[in-house]
């Protein structure tokens, strides 16, 4: 059996490569699942598995988290714990067996893992109706599954798949570590993990336990005996651009990204290419000019530029796009980065500050602007656009 952890650069083209492996092992005669998070990541294989193959075939399998959690090792085995059938799941936003009192959270009675009895409560992952499943701690559940199956839940993935690949396993935090332990112990499949820790922006559950931060789950694959490959390029964004965004990062041990586009600049945009700051009062010059799209950190943000007419995007929501020209409408800790206080996104105790900023710079092609105040302007070692 093989693992692996390969860590792409934002615009590496991880999808390419998990679907081109993928259509080589069905032709022998393997039988592929992908497991990712998004709702929008699980279209975009299974559009460029059917662009890359012609067609959606029965040994390819797509599946979300979530569903893959459920379908795949909650519900075959759930009986060893809990009886009944799990009919789905039910979002959680904050911690359902908490609740607020006095402005203090407090475990509801009731809701502990084990009775007195040593068997497992089913209020504490299920509703009251024991029909649905918190997505706070489907994994934990399922994690708990495999061990009390004695085995039988993994020899069931053994005899459906042969290489099972977690897309964007950098958006995976806490118990969905312990299942990826769990499953790489397998002596049969073969588990590739693809992802890019830096752009770590949603997660799949509030973190109750580790791994948390971006370090922390590094370590998680490697004392799991994950081999990692390096997957350091961008087929989208040029040098200059991947040279800033590798910066915020430049502690972390990460490999230098090589740009492979280059040599690719469109005529258009070779006069303007690169990295700059402008001037707020120039904005609407700029936005003329160059019609960029606009990455603010909510929609609130910036509301003196919601006239332009340019495209605006939260920097969230930009995750997985490319934009030709990007502007930026940074937030305070951003601006002093930018200014060269490195430590004003060090605070907080997971990467998300810095990761959002990594994800806003990688979205752009050819050039990114930052908005700063006119006052300000002469602060920042980074080259001024004026008119």
């Amino acid at each position: 059996m093989s693992k692996k952890l390969i860590l792409a650069s934002a615009g590496a083209g991880k999808t390419h490569r998990i679907v081109t492996e993928a259509i080589e092992l069905i032709k022998s005669g393997g039988k592929v699942l992908v497991v990712t998070y998004t709702i929008n990541n699980q279209k975009e294989v299974i559009s460029k598995f059917k662009e890359l193959q012609g067609k959606y075939i029965e040994n390819f399998h797509v599946k979300g988290l979530f569903t893959f959690l459920l379908d795949d090792l909650i519900r075959p085995y759930q009986n060893c714990m809990f009886n009944g059938r799990i009919e789905s799941i039910n979002f959680n936003e904050s911690n359902p067996n908490k609740k607020t009192v006095n402005r203090k959270s407090i475990y509801i009675k009731g809701r502990q893992e084990k009775n007195a009895d040593k068997t497992y409560n089913p209020r504490c992952y299920l509703t009251s109706d024991s029909k649905k499943a918190h997505t706070m701690f489907l994994a934990k559940l399922a994690s708990r599954i495999m061990g009390e199956s004695k085995g039988k839940t993994l020899s069931r993935l053994e005899d459906i798949y042969d290489h099972i690949y977690f897309d964007e396993v950098q958006d995976l935090v806490g118990w969905d570590y312990d299942v990826i332990h769990k499953i790489s112990k397998s002596g049969k499949l073969k588990i590739t993990c693809v992802g890019d820790f830096r752009q770590t922006i949603y997660e799949t559950a509030t973190a109750l336990k580790n791994p948390k931060t971006n370090q922390e789950k590094l370590d998680s694959f490697n004392k799991m005996g994950f081999i990692y490959e390096p997957m350091n390029v961008s087929r989208r964004s040029i040098q200059k651009i991947c040279d800033f965004a590798d910066k915020i990062h430049s502690n972390d041990g990460y490999d230098k990204t090589i740009s492979l586009v280059d040599d690719d600049i469109p005529e258009k945009y070779k006069e303007h290419a690169g990295v700059f700051v402008v001037k707020e009062s120039d904005v609407g010059a700029y936005a003329g000019i160059f019609n960029p799209t606009l990455l603010r950190s909510m929609v609130s943000s910036g509301k003196q530029f919601n006239e332009l007419s340019i495209p605006k995007i939260n920097f969230g929501k930009s995750k997985g796009l490319g934009f030709n020209r990007v502007l930026v409408l940074p937030t305070d800790n951003y601006t002093k980065y930018l200014s060269g206080d490195e430590k004003s996104l060090e605070k907080g105790k997971t990467d998300a500050s810095k990761n959002k900023l990594y994800v806003a710079i990688t979205r752009a092609r050819y050039s990114i602007c930052f908005i700063v105040k006119d006052n300000e302007i002469e602060k920042y070692n980074i080259p001024i656009w004026s008119i």
